[in-house]
């Protein structure tokens, strides 16, 4: 790998860092095309690289969700029972559909990734300002039961689409648990950790001896171009946090719908 292009990754990790800890995600919606358009131009084999591509962003997602779990809870972000409750459910369905994903077809599972995405991006860009500015307040506190059906979902989604899960976890803390939006978010990045870590040791476990990896591969994850987005990552999630905890809840919400609806659109049009 050439300095320059790990660099560039380092950049682009930077870019993720800010976003993650900004919408209390993992990036993984910015890093899976990322990482699957380098991978297509370098000629990895179709077989594997959106596996590759997935994994390593589960990777990567590790380090920038701690970073971003820790700045949201020096802002008092983080309600840790809900952490616990939805991330101990998750690491099941998330070790567990590793080893289906690992299975199935690249463009499976861009389809189902793609799919995730867009459906929360609708339901949140649909909602007016009146109905998101009587979920401010945290009413009452969610049961153990729906927070776990949250974890179990997250860790579907997370091995199915290479994502931390915060895309799918934080609407329904947000629209089905009465979580508001800016605890919902940093719960969400403290959980991500759990999920993502789980996950990534799934693909890491089901892609040993796998036939077409590349050379510095640890199963499904690619050691190089994930080193290099990690680091860029720590660099700024702390800071994508801090501007979260600034920043009004609607106009956050509208912005982290937008964004993922375009990358949605852009996986499926692949």
């Amino acid at each position: 790998m050439a300095l320059i292009e790990f660099l560039i990754f380092v950049a682009v990790g930077c870019g993720v860092g800010f976003l993650a800890g900004l919408f209390g995600v993992g990036g993984g919606f910015i890093m899976v095309p990322i990482l699957i358009f380098s991978y297509e131009h370098l000629g990895f084999s179709p077989s594997v690289l959106t596996h590759i591509a997935i994994g390593t962003s589960l990777f990567v997602i590790v380090f920038t969700s701690l970073m971003s779990a820790y700045q949201h809870g020096k802002q008092g972000n983080i309600d840790w029972r809900s952490v616990f409750v939805i991330g101990i459910p998750s690491i099941l369905t998330a070790f567990g559909i590793s080893k289906l994903a690992a299975w199935l077809s690249g463009k499976h599972l861009q389809i189902a990734f793609g799919i995730i995405v867009m459906i929360s991006a609708i339901k949140m860009l649909t909602e007016s300002q009146t109905v998101a500015q009587k979920k401010l307040e945290w009413v009452s506190k969610p049961s153990n039961l729906g927070l776990a059906g949250v974890g179990l979902l997250a860790g579907m989604v997370a091995s199915l689409a290479g994502i931390g899960g915060g895309v799918v976890t934080i609407p329904m803390m947000y629209y089905f648990l009465g979580m508001p939006l800016k605890l919902a978010i940093g719960t969400s990045s403290a959980t991500i950790v759990i999920t993502a870590l789980f996950s990534v040791i799934g693909y890491i476990y089901n892609g040993m001896g796998r036939p077409g990896l590349p050379e510095w591969n640890l199963g499904f994850v690619d050691l190089q171009r994930g080193v290099a987005l990690a680091v860029g990552t720590i660099f700024l999630a702390r800071v994508g946090a801090y501007v979260s905890f600034k920043t009004h809840p609607f106009l956050l919400k509208k912005l982290f719908a937008a964004f993922i609806l375009l990358v949605s659109i852009y996986m499926l049009a692949k």
